[in-house]
């Protein structure tokens, strides 16, 4: 049973809530991104082999005279903006019972966390008792307020110990997590119905060994990106059926979060091509159809600039997955410069993309073809200035959730990212996420400040569970029929609509809809 009395997969049920990262909120010494914090964006070795006589024909490993080897891991800026470090920042950690209860003031009835296998097992071998009660004393927080937790495995975070041994691009590495999956399990699955193995293991693979802003910091190494998404894709697989075989196994949802993401062309027409091949490049890269292919055929299939692919399939088959959780924030524009551009007046967010609600319905389309439960598990808006615009977020991606639903999606939940401005990565803390304001400038790691673009949450959030859970139980009673054609129409109804809405005129409309499937488009061999 779930903590309402409601069993989650034979009962279906509306969940609203927020997600938070413990790590994120509360730091941690032993991590890999505590090590990364530290980091220099320029980090050089230079080895030089000095030797007499003639060499020719060997190779380095041959050579009898004197190595040179010299390092230069300390010059540049640091890795991480205005060289902050992360601290405590807002302290959840030991602030949790108070956050908790914020979340539920807001009407949440889920509270999406993280369960951090550095705190946990801050040195391979070794756990840390009491990280293990702390964690049981926030579950028993959110119990006592009624809300639903959905844990993650693994949220970007894992022990520095970890990446010593090689990380995730080392196949024999996997075990370790599934280890950690099993003792996570061991010690708290009694405590939620709705587990993650991973939050967005693309996003880990790109950002780590692509885009050089996550640990290890690898810049352009497609390869090991590759090798590293489909490493997490087979720890997942592994500790799912690992988990199953557990006793209380069989009662929970195992599924995994993705971030559906994708790039389009601001514009149309020849000026465009640039644009239009280098988007599809991107989306290939991303890899929607690379995470959904194996979920759906045990079939890894991922491509790699400029022409190569990674080809693996599971001889155990199509791997478990009882749900899957959708971050979704919007879709992507670009502009003849190949920089982030919009289409219309509104310009872009702080984090580089257009506010476009009907973004969100297109990737719940996308993700129904995995044919299980969906949640969305991150939805939210960085603004500095705690303006109206954050409402109109609000109220704009929920109508989508709530459009979804009355058109037969199964979709279960939505939780807003996220309940406290906190450490955001690389980008510390420029962005701010939060519902509620935090500040480390304030020097109070407990105060907290509700956002006025944020309060019109509660008026959502007092409706939805009630209101959509109805139409989940009918949609159990009478299953959706709709063709996919008739779906895809749907998709270019909503967009349709929204832009007439932003003033578009007809012909700008035209121009804007994609004339392909945008979430896939460029990912054909």
């Amino acid at each position: 049973m779930s903590a309402n009395g409601r069993e989650l997969s034979k009962d279906p049920q509306f969940l609203c809530g927020v997600a938070l990262s413990v790590y994120q909120n509360s730091g941690d010494p032993n991590s890999n991104w505590a090590w990364y914090e530290k980091q220099k964006s320029v980090a050089a070795d230079l080895q030089l082999s000095f030797s007499s006589g003639d060499t020719s024909g060997l190779d380095a490993s041959q050579h009898n005279g004197t190595t040179v080897h010299t390092s230069w891991k300390n010059m540049g800026k640091s890795v991480i903006m205005n060289n902050e470090r992360i601290g405590k920042s807002s302290d959840f950690w030991n602030n949790y019972e108070q956050d908790i209860r914020l979340a539920k003031e807001l009407g949440s009835n889920a509270f999406r966390l993280s369960l951090e296998w550095s705190r946990i097992m801050p040195s391979k071998g070794h756990i840390d008792q009491a990280a293990v009660k702390r964690y049981h004393q926030m579950f028993d927080c959110i119990d006592k307020h009624n809300m639903e937790a959905n844990v993650t495995l693994h949220w970007f975070v894992h022990p520095r110990w970890f990446d010593e041994l090689g990380g995730w691009r080392r196949s024999e590495n996997v075990r370790y997590y599934v280890q950690w999956a099993e003792l996570a399990f061991k010690l708290w699955g009694s405590r939620s119905k709705l587990w993650a193995t991973f939050n967005e293991p693309g996003v880990f693979a790109m950002c780590s060994y692509v885009a050089a802003n996550h640990p290890p910091g690898m810049l352009m190494q497609f390869k090991d990106a590759g090798m590293v998404l489909l490493h997490m894709l087979r720890a997942h697989a592994a500790a799912y059926r690992v988990i199953k075989q557990m006793p209380g196994g069989k009662d929970v949802m195992v599924g995994l979060v993705h971030n559906v993401f994708w790039t389009e062309p601001k514009g149309t027409g020849i000026m465009y091509a640039h644009v239009r091949a280098a988007c599809r490049a991107g989306n290939r890269v991303w890899g929607n159809e690379t995470v959904m292919r194996y979920l759906k055929e045990g079939v890894f299939h991922h491509w790699l600039p400029p022409c190569r692919h990674l080809h693996w399939r599971d001889p155990l088959g199509k791997p478990g997955c009882d749900w899957f959780g959708i971050n979704h924030y919007a879709r992507g524009i670009v502009g003849l410069n190949l920089q982030p551009s919009s289409r219309g007046p509104r310009g872009v967010t702080e984090m580089g993309y257009p506010m476009y609600p009907p973004s969100l319905f297109r990737a719940i389309h996308w993700a129904s073809k995995l044919g299980v439960p969906m949640y969305i598990t991150e939805n939210g808006t960085p603004l500095t200035e705690d303006t109206s615009e954050r409402s109109e977020w609000i109220t704009g991606y929920l109508e989508q959730v709530e459009k979804a639903v009355e058109e037969g999606y199964d979709v279960r939940g939505f939780m807003y990212w996220t309940l406290v401005d906190n450490f955001e990565w690389a980008f510390a803390y420029e962005l701010k996420f939060g519902l509620y304001e935090f500040n480390p400038e304030w020097g109070d790691t407990s105060k907290r400040r509700l956002k006025e673009g944020s309060k019109v949450i509660k008026k959502h959030y007092a409706e939805l569970p009630d209101k959509l859970g109805r139409l989940l139980a009918n949609q159990k009673r009478s299953a959706n029929s709709k063709s996919e054609t008739e779906k895809e129409s749907e998709d270019d109804r909503q967009e349709a609509k929204f832009l007439r809405e932003e003033g578009f005129s007809k012909d700008e409309i035209e121009d804007a809809l994609p004339d392909e499937d945008p979430v896939t488009a460029g990912t054909e061999d």
